[in-house]
């Protein structure tokens, strides 16, 4: 290895590191702490690079997202609301579809996907089993809105939180460009799943309203005031955090802060439930794109992808959509928009084309991708293996048929 240069090091060390994660071969986070310890070792990196090419504004936000949907997710916030939209809809299978639907997709616009579908596909299958009415229509219709979802915020998924720290977009950039497209997708979805199960939806329920109060889901009170009130405030604050001067991830962070200052006895176990593992893998991704920028394999990329779209910005839209969403179908797409975001950075440097528009097609296409098969994204797995260990199969095959048309 010490007789290849830098350059092929660095590429070797990124490739055997993606090929890790993508087959499942090594657990993420261990794969990418691997690649870190390779840079390090042959020294591609020295320890102060290393930190300059980790993103903590990402970082940051991320963790105090996950501090304020553990307190949602502690006080029964998520069974509290799907108990309601399941009475409000009366019991009725169609109407059922819409706002599950539309639920998953809303909260997955503001909270992580895994969560979001880890408690809406739990709440899903009581519900149905109460009703005597086959879930998988519903659990695969909101696994689906929640990766549209994710794709519609700044804060809905990981790699929008990258691309908005690269690219300095706000908040509001997003709901100008990404939610109205989101949005109409989730409508497609509706329509979509709708017709596609018109039989299922034929069969009506004997009751009409699930014999369990609502309020009964609620596990501490509260902190469900304190977790619903914060999260309502940081959302408004994230809105109009430019006329703040303030970074998103302060913003969060500081609500994250007072969450667990004021929040109780459940506190601590909060703090343990952090997904720690995912922070640790975030940040070695950082370094080992960071291992390509500072060995010149990135700059030559770009050249060469600036070479092919010859300043055409159609073309550079259209490649980055559908090439980032057939990736995203297949592998994870946090390390997917790691590699890419340099990548559109520099080809603006060496084509002096406009990459704002460059930004919405890596967004769009990471997210909306992640639909394309059952390995597309993690809520997509958590969403199966819950099922599964219900009693309810749900096939690559079914999840394919109407995925990948979504």
């Amino acid at each position: 290895m010490f007789f290849l240069n830098q350059e092929a090091i660095a590429i070797t060390i990124f490739i055997v590191t993606y090929l890790f994660i993508a087959t499942g071969y090594k657990e993420r986070t261990i794969a990418s702490i691997g690649g870190v310890a390779a840079l390090w070792l042959t020294k591609i990196l020295s320890e102060k690079e290393m930190v300059n090419y980790v993103d903590f504004k990402a970082l940051s936000l991320l963790f105090g997202m996950m501090v304020i949907i553990g307190a949602l997710r502690e006080a029964g916030f998520f069974r509290w609301l799907g108990l309601h939209l399941t009475n409000a809809c009366k019991c009725n299978s169609k109407l059922m579809l819409i706002a599950f639907t539309l639920t998953s997709g809303f909260l997955s616009a503001f909270l992580d996907n895994v969560t979001t579908i880890l408690f809406m596909v739990s709440v899903t299958i009581d519900v149905a089993e109460t009703l005597k009415v086959n879930p998988k229509p519903y659990i695969i219709s909101e696994v689906l809105a929640s990766n549209i979802g994710g794709a519609a915020t700044l804060i809905g998924d990981p790699p929008n939180i990258m691309i908005a720290s690269a690219g300095n977009l706000t908040f509001i950039d997003f709901f100008l460009n990404a939610t109205p497209i989101s949005f109409l997708n989730l409508l497609l979805l509706i329509l979509f799943i709708s017709y596609y199960y018109k039989k299922f939806f034929k069969i009506k329920s004997l009751i009409t309203k699930i014999p369990i109060e609502p309020s009964e889901t609620i596990s501490d009170k509260k902190l469900f005031k304190i977790g619903s009130l914060t999260f309502c405030i940081t959302i408004f604050l994230l809105i109009i955090h430019n006329k703040l001067s303030l970074f998103p991830s302060t913003i969060v962070l500081l609500a994250a802060t007072f969450i667990l200052l004021i929040g109780g006895e459940k506190m601590p176990r909060i703090l343990e439930d952090i997904e720690w593992s995912t922070l640790i893998f975030f940040s070695c991704l950082f370094i080992i794109v960071g291992g390509l920028e500072k060995t010149g394999v990135i700059q030559k990329l770009s050249l060469y992808t600036t070479l092919i779209i010859n300043h055409n910005v159609a073309l550079a839209i259209t490649s980055i959509l559908w090439f980032s969403a057939l990736a995203s179908s297949a592998i994870d797409n946090i390390p997917l928009a790691a590699s890419l975001i340099p990548l559109i950075k520099n080809v603006s440097k060496e084509s002096g084309i406009n990459i704002y528009p460059l930004w919405w097609a890596l967004a769009l296409g990471c997210g909306f991708g992640g639909n394309g098969t059952i390995i597309g994204a993690s809520a997509n797995i958590i969403a199966v293996g819950v099922a599964q260990k219900r009693g309810i199969s749900i096939t690559f095959k079914d999840f394919l048929k109407i995925g990948i048309l979504c």
